[in-house]
């Protein structure tokens, strides 16, 4: 598969800036990015507020180092749902950690996709894309997708799962019910709009 070589993460806790980017996450994801102050962040990382400026220089950096890390595990998440094998495509399981990953975090996805962090830094916009090419490459080899329209195929599901991230957020923290129900009905309109039966 064509994935970027290097997909380990750091170990939990073992730095400052772990420590810091984790406790952010955790804010943002009780309170939104209106919620994330760097005193708090400081706090829950067991560190001075000083301390946190020589790994980020303001709020907006310490943001975009978690969108840009938002982005690397996404990618990691879809590429050992790829490695289990435990969907009948690769493209299903694909889908699946994706829209899973969305689930269990959206205020996160909702920050690695915001317009001024993924225009802002060229970082960001690159862990984007090795995400998009780990999701891409669960297309290689599906027979029910010409090789010259995985591209687009992909594209399409890519951002189908920012709508859905959109439309989650919007209607406020779903039940986990409702939610598997969706993701659920979301990959079954997938696998419909792979099949020949779509495709006629």
């Amino acid at each position: 598969m064509n994935r970027p070589a290097d997909f380990k993460l750091s170990p939990s806790g073992a730095t400052l800036r772990r420590r810091a980017l984790d406790a952010a996450q955790t804010l943002l994801e009780e309170a939104g990015v209106e919620g994330l102050h760097l005193r708090v962040i400081a706090d829950k990382a067991g560190s001075a507020v000083a301390s946190l400026y020589y790994h980020f220089a303001d709020k907006d950096a310490l943001l975009t180092e978690l969108a840009k890390q938002g982005w690397r595990d996404l990618g990691i998440k879809i590429a050992r749902a790829m490695d289990r094998g435990a969907a009948p495509h690769q493209v299903d399981a694909a889908s699946s950690a994706y829209l899973q990953f969305i689930q269990d975090h959206p205020q996160l996805y909702a920050l690695m996709q915001s317009c001024p962090i993924l225009t802002g830094d060229a970082h960001t916009r690159a862990a984007e894309q090795e995400a998009f090419v780990v999701f891409r490459s669960s297309l290689d080899g599906d027979d029910r997708v010409p090789a010259a329209q995985v591209e687009s195929v992909a594209l399409l599901l890519w951002v189908l799962g920012r709508g859905i991230a959109a439309a989650t957020l919007a209607s406020g923290a779903p039940d986990p019910g409702a939610a598997a129900d969706l993701r659920a009905k979301v990959l079954s309109g997938f696998t419909f709009l792979l099949s020949s039966r779509f495709r006629g």
